[in-house]
């Protein structure tokens, strides 16, 4: 997989399966470890399709035992629902099998869920830190993910290196893909494997934003502040919270306190123009909007907003035809720019905004 989006199994413990699981029939049958050999043997030399017509012939009451085998067979043939049917029996009595996990992100990476094949890299990763073939997989993983989000401003991959960072990582996973109460119980693993990592407690403010729950986001930012207070990202966190729970005060502070950290960080310059725009200085408003496309290098979701903040404050100004040309240009950086509910769920536009802007045609 490390050169091509196909996912090469790599568990074969099949001999010990065999010694330990199959043996208990030898008694029975004399034939039965010649069967095996034959089975395995099949299996070796790529034959899965008449390895399951075998298993079916032979053992047709016996498919628990070798669920782990149907499984593999079944992932080789691409026919990944099957699989992951099969090496759920298995994880049940294995939960902690590095190599079983592997294979379940594996169907998952074949079925094209990027976001659950991460999951279970991750897991067989934790459950086995020397295991590189987990990681290559992720990666890889990760990159056939974000490629299907090219518009989105996606977070980097994490190090591999210690136990905090990957719950964070996996929390993230969650968090993207709409889970959130698992995204926090990963978050708050982190945490409790390093109650000096930052960035969980940074985590888990996003997900307390994404419910709109600001007191408990600035809880967490607060307690983030104590660990290190030289992080731009904290600070414009921090900002966007005091906006929404009505203290332009501080809001403003940690805004310009994330600039200062990062002159080059065009969040917090987009989330002043949107401040100076709520209490009615236009000027300010805009010179942060046009600060924000300047050091914006390539985050187009960002942009489009940035050009819609713009065209609202050209429409406060009577510059009417100049709104306009800007609302259309945001909506052709992002369509979502045209979409109410993106702007209230994902933006965090309050009404008074979206109004302004509902004005603009």
């Amino acid at each position: 997989m490390e050169n091509t989006k196909r996912i090469v199994v790599i568990l074969i413990i099949l001999s010990i399966f065999a010694a330990n699981s199959f043996s208990a029939f030898a008694d029975d049958n004399s034939s039965y470890e010649a069967d095996i050999e034959n089975i395995l043997s099949k299996y070796h030399l790529g034959h899965y399709e008449e390895v399951i017509v075998l298993l079916n012939k032979y053992y047709p009451d016996q498919q628990n035992e070798f669920a782990y085998l149907y499984g593999l067979c079944y992932l080789k043939l691409y026919m990944n629902r099957l699989a992951l049917n099969y090496f759920s029996i298995t994880l049940a009595e294995n939960e902690n099998n590095y190599e079983v996990l592997n294979n379940i992100g594996a169907a998952y990476f074949q079925e094209g869920d990027y976001v659950n094949a991460m999951k279970y890299f991750h897991l067989s990763f934790i459950a086995n830190t020397g295991f590189e073939t987990a990681q290559r997989n992720y990666n890889s993983a990760y990159q056939c993910w974000i490629s299907e989000r090219e518009n989105e401003s996606i977070r980097p991959v994490f190090p591999f290196a210690e136990r905090q960072t990957m719950y964070n990582s996996l929390g993230w996973f969650y968090y993207y893909s709409g889970d959130f109460q698992n995204a926090v119980y990963y978050f708050r693993k982190a945490i409790e494997e390093d109650a000096e990592y930052q960035f969980a407690y940074i985590s888990l403010a996003y997900v307390y934003i994404e419910g709109n729950n600001y007191a408990a986001a600035l809880r967490y930012l607060l307690e983030a502040e104590k660990i290190d207070d030289n992080n731009a990202d904290l600070y414009n966190n921090l900002g966007f919270v005091y906006f929404h729970l009505h203290n332009p005060e501080r809001a403003i502070a940690a805004f310009r306190k994330a600039i200062s950290l990062n002159h080059r960080f065009s969040e917090p310059y987009n989330n002043l123009g949107f401040l100076f725009l709520y209490i009615g200085d236009f000027g300010a408003s805009e010179q942060n909007f046009k600060n924000s496309l300047e050091t914006n290098l390539n985050n187009q979701a960002l942009r489009a907003e940035s050009t819609a903040g713009l065209a609202i404050v050209n429409f406060k100004n009577g510059s009417l035809e100049q709104s306009k040309v800007l609302k259309e240009e945001a909506i052709k950086l992002d369509y979502r720019m045209n979409n109410i509910q993106y702007l209230i769920n994902n933006l965090k536009w309050g009404d008074w905004l979206i109004d302004y802007y509902k004005d603009i045609h």
